[in-house]
């Protein structure tokens, strides 16, 4: 049964952020230029601002991306907490097909860390890059992803497992794997079993499947805003939800905190690794200066929750970048200016 967010509505346009190079501008006109489609803003449980654009309406499921990293982080801390999963076990221990590929020997929490080594580039806009080569495997009459991961062979050269951050889609298609062969489900079975029924969500959530039927556990997932958002405020009320304890307080503590900061930047020559955002564990993204983490996916695409401020943010947009100064640095100061805004009474 679908749960109705209560709403206490608040003027938000006119909040003043300031961003990066020095210009302030208004939250309504960021917005506005910021290719938005869907825009909501929850402040202690209750929606403060919800807005569409480009077709968007409140029932239309919306590609998250790598939001979808996130969500599959979650399922598998759930199976962690119940036994079903040990972080401590290397990977083929459930997955004994990727023995001899660049995942052999790594553990489920490295792979949930994305701290194993494998050599992969993650260009999105290089016809050549790994990731182009991944995606293709999702077309009609394509390879698939399993036969993908298993094609994946080489580690990276400077780093050995567990030393360093390495942001690569694949891993959460391990984890997916993982998912599937400890429960005996589809990944769509188990986050409609573990989460989209306990939330009150209104809509279904859908996945990108590849030619196999296999979803994509690190960017397919499509879902509705306030549903998104749902899914934030049970990160942010530890576990709580409809009435009932979906997710258990610690897991959503261990969501929320920022863990893996040593191994954060070790990889990365880019000062956005440390001066924007702090760390990452667990498919999660934490940013510095604030208590906040956030689900975060190519063109614009984010489930930020502020614990310090009691915020949880959820923006759908169709930016025609997958990455720019736009997505990845002004966006969270925008999200951290409403989040400050609302703390301070507005």
């Amino acid at each position: 049964m679908p749960r109705p967010l209560p709403r206490r509505p608040v003027a938000i346009d006119a909040v003043a952020v300031t961003l990066g190079d020095g210009r302030t501008v208004t939250v309504g006109d960021w917005l506005a230029s910021a290719y938005t489609d869907g825009f909501i803003v929850l402040h202690r449980g209750a929606i403060v601002h919800e807005q569409y654009a480009n077709g968007q309406g409140p029932g239309t499921p919306h590609l998250m991306f790598s939001v979808t990293k996130s969500v599959t982080g979650t399922l598998m801390l759930m199976l962690m907490e119940e036994g079903l999963v040990d972080a401590a076990r290397p990977v083929t221990a459930y997955v004994p097909e990727l023995e001899g590929t660049a995942f052999a020997d790594a553990t489920v929490q490295q792979v949930m860390d994305m701290t194993n080594s494998i050599a992969y580039d993650e260009t999105y806009d290089d016809p050549e890059s790994d990731i182009a080569t991944f995606l293709t495997a999702m077309y009609p009459g394509a390879e698939g992803l399993y036969t993908h991961l298993r094609s994946l062979q080489a580690r990276a050269p400077a780093f050995e497992h567990g030393e360093a951050f390495h942001y690569v889609t694949p891993d959460p298609e391990v984890l997916g794997w993982i998912i599937r062969r400890a429960t005996g489900m589809t990944l769509a079975e188990v986050l409609y079993t573990l989460l989209w029924s306990k939330l009150g969500t209104e809509f279904e959530a859908n996945y990108w499947v590849d030619p196999l039927g296999i979803e994509m556990a690190g960017g397919g997932l499509s879902m509705a805003l306030r549903d998104a958002a749902r899914f934030g405020q049970l990160i942010l009320d530890d576990g709580h939800a409809n009435g009932a304890q979906v997710l258990s307080p610690a897991v959503a503590a261990r969501i929320r905190s920022h863990r893996n900061q040593p191994q954060f930047n070790r990889f990365y020559d880019d000062p956005w690794y440390g001066e924007v955002a702090a760390a990452y564990h667990d498919q999660w993204w934490s940013y510095r200066g604030v208590d906040a983490v956030v689900a975060l996916g190519i063109h614009g695409q984010f489930i930020y929750v502020n614990s310090e401020h009691n915020v949880v943010i959820v923006k759908q947009s169709s930016d025609p970048d997958a990455e720019n100064e736009r997505v990845d640095s002004e966006t969270p100061r925008v999200m951290h200016a409403i989040a400050r805004f609302l703390a301070g009474g507005g």
